[in-house]
């Protein structure tokens, strides 16, 4: 994916806290400056209130679309492009033919868009993405409800729109009890490697750590590392290995406890034993030395170029390396290993959905924008998005067994269907800002100037001073 999309933190860009993005208010707007306007044109939907229109409302028009109104999207123009909703705007004006159907782009949201909330006049659906979204705490009181769209059914397939959508899309839209944001791609996390070369040197994919360490021997007699890391930015996508490997091991009860900053959460068993592992590939030099001073994407091409053999990334990152990957290479995604015997079965994967689209309540036509949305979520328009972007939706089943010729997205999608159920996701670090404290922190434990004890304990702390801190606003954990 493009660095426009993911540059608040490294942990932002791998996606994992977009569940709720409640503590990202990561746009310059403050909570104050928006809830202030809440009450521009705002008088015609109850905050939180049904999208469905006035329209006459059918099997074919669920939502009671007036199709004689025009319908105005804003799409976030970042590492996943905006031809897959100006698509989905083409569908809508063959839907509704009279509809005057505007799809805007840009990679600055707040700046353009707070303008129109403060004057009354917000788009009727807009993507709040990038670094420059707008703050989650002001908009709240000034959206429109979805669990209309969520009952609808799809508009090219059996069901609801909520039956045929990937397990845990519908929480991070949730705020409260009210769902008020439909996040459309999905992010599986994973470790990568070059599926040629695996095949060439006859390479089994490591599923346990032993059988990591074992192939990192051979590695290393070619003179190569296991491991290549962006010490200035992202370190902390080896946290993100950790935790899932944790999470593996411990069952979702391991990260629910570090999102509730709970003391002693970096002391669990199943996290000292995979920050333990990691510790045992550092000594053994496993990591690509330099990496304290280079950028992620740095990183990135000294795998891709093959100074390493894995690199932990989100599924965006077919995407971002596609200007200097060797053809051929054959970029797959597999699962972390095992570091033992796990309450979750291997595959299991930390996935999650990002790119939250949301109906602003005092838009001239919500249940247009809801229905825009519904086109969106259509089986065909969320296979164009995964054709167009090599990127997953959040919708089941729209996704090839070729993965478009990508086998990127061919091995992520075989990754989403083999673990059903066994997926999990974390927040606490965007949640609460830490992404640049624990790349700090993982640059120093990468680099071997601490050792894996001395990264829990500043882990911990980490989190105990949010605790600690009556400030800082603590935020739910969904069970």
């Amino acid at each position: 994916m493009a660095d426009t999309t993911r540059m608040m933190t490294p942990l932002e860009r791998l996606g994992a806290s977009r569940r709720h993005f409640l503590a990202l208010a990561g746009a310059s707007v403050g909570a104050s400056a928006l809830a202030a306007c809440a009450a521009g044109g705002g008088d015609s939907k109850e905050s939180g209130g049904s999208v469905t229109g006035e329209g006459e409302k059918s099997d074919d028009n669920p939502l009671a679309v007036d199709g004689s109104l025009p319908v105005e999207v804003v799409i976030f123009n970042g590492g996943y492009g905006d031809q897959y909703g100006k698509d989905a705007g083409e569908k809508y004006k063959e839907m509704y033919s009279e509809a005057d159907v505007t799809v805007d782009s840009t990679v600055n949201i707040q700046p353009d868009l707070q303008p129109r909330f403060a004057g009354g006049n917000p788009p009727d659906l807009f993507d709040n993405s990038g670094a420059q979204k707008l703050s989650i705490d002001g908009l709240v009181p000034q959206l429109a409800g979805l669990e209309d769209l969520l009952a609808a059914p799809m508009l090219d397939g059996e069901g609801t729109i909520e039956d045929n959508l990937l397990p845990g899309v519908k929480s991070p839209g949730m705020f409260g009890d009210k769902f008020l944001g439909l996040n459309y791609v999905y992010t599986v996390f994973a470790l990568w490697y070059s599926a040629k070369e695996f095949e060439e040197k006859g390479w089994e994919v490591p599923q346990t750590w032993d059988d990591l360490m074992a192939l990192g021997e051979k590695v290393k007699g070619e003179g190569r590392y296991l491991f290549s890391f962006g010490g200035q930015n992202a370190s902390n996508y080896y946290q993100e290995m950790a935790l899932s490997m944790a999470a593996q091991l411990g069952g979702k009860e391991v990260m629910t406890t570090i999102d509730r900053l709970e003391a002693d959460a970096f002391s669990q068993d199943a996290v000292v034993k995979a920050y333990d592992a990691m510790g045992e590939a550092v000594k053994a030099g496993y990591f690509q030395p330099g990496g304290e001073g280079i950028k992620h994407t740095d990183a990135q091409t000294a795998w891709v170029q093959g100074e390493s053999v894995f690199y932990p990334s989100g599924s965006w990152i077919e995407n971002e390396q596609a200007d200097v990957t060797p053809e051929g290479y054959d970029m797959t995604a597999a699962p972390y290993p095992a570091v033992g015997e796990g309450a979750l079965p291997y595959g299991a994967i930390h996935g999650t959905a990002a790119e939250q689209f949301f109906v602003p309540s005092g838009g001239q036509n919500p249940a247009g924008g809801a229905e825009f949305l519904r086109i969106m979520l259509s089986k065909e328009q969320a296979a164009n998005f995964s054709e167009l972007t090599k990127a997953p939706s959040v919708v089941k089943d729209t996704v090839p067994e070729d993965g478009f010729g990508s086998t990127a997205l061919a091995s992520v999608n075989k990754l989403i269907q083999a673990a059903g159920d066994n997926t999990f996701t974390y927040n606490f670090s965007d949640w609460y800002g830490l992404g640049t404290d624990s790349v700090t922190n993982w640059t120093s434990f990468l680099k071997g100037d601490i050792d894996a004890a001395e990264l829990r304990e500043k882990e911990q702390a980490m989190i105990d001073a949010v605790r600690e801190d009556d400030s800082i606003t603590k935020f739910e954990v969904a069970e």
